[in-house]
């Protein structure tokens, strides 16, 4: 009696986890159908998550954050910026470089000296600004990168009221 009771017990384990393994892609395919999802044959939705998401990480981890400096003037609220590629070089020695930098996205800048240099300045608002660097050489070979500037606004916080109540008439 023991043995059939233990053999059971294991078929009963067995067939729950491949039965529940099978529940699971049903519900897979149910979900991808009720959300008009498109599955390929033996792709996973799950990994296709996680790629979108660690494409997202990527970009957050690439953006780079600065801030418009407190300066006391409510006035003022533009950041000087810098985009430095001046250290960017050909690995075929003696190839000369020239550069292109192109907005992507955010408010309108303009690139001082000029989008063909290798370190551009610009005069931001608080946004998010994505610009395009393509560097190439007199071979036509290049290489084209996108970096992410947000500028957020000015800090200022509110006034702290600090009331003191006491007898007196001082004020006649």
């Amino acid at each position: 009696m023991n043995k059939f009771y233990n053999v059971s017990i294991i078929l009963f384990v067995l067939v729950g986890f491949f039965g529940w393994r099978e529940y699971e892609k049903y519900l897979r395919k149910e979900h991808a159908k009720d959300n008009n999802i498109k599955t390929i044959k033996g792709s996973d939705p799950l990994a296709e998550d996680r790629v979108e998401l660690e494409k997202l990480a990527e970009l957050e981890r690439n953006k780079i954050r600065v801030m418009v400096e407190h300066d006391n003037i409510p006035e003022t609220n533009t950041y000087p910026m810098i985009l430095d590629a001046s250290k960017s070089y050909d690995p075929d020695l003696g190839d000369k470089v020239s550069f292109e930098w192109i907005q992507l996205d955010g408010p309108p800048v303009e690139f001082l000296p000029n989008k063909n240099s290798s370190k551009v300045s610009f005069e931001g608002v608080p946004g998010l600004y994505s610009f395009e660097l393509t560097v190439s050489d007199g071979y036509g070979a290049g290489t084209t990168i996108v970096k992410t500037v947000e500028i957020a606004n000015e800090p200022n916080y509110p006034p702290i009221v600090d009331i003191e109540i006491r007898q007196g008439s001082e004020l006649k």
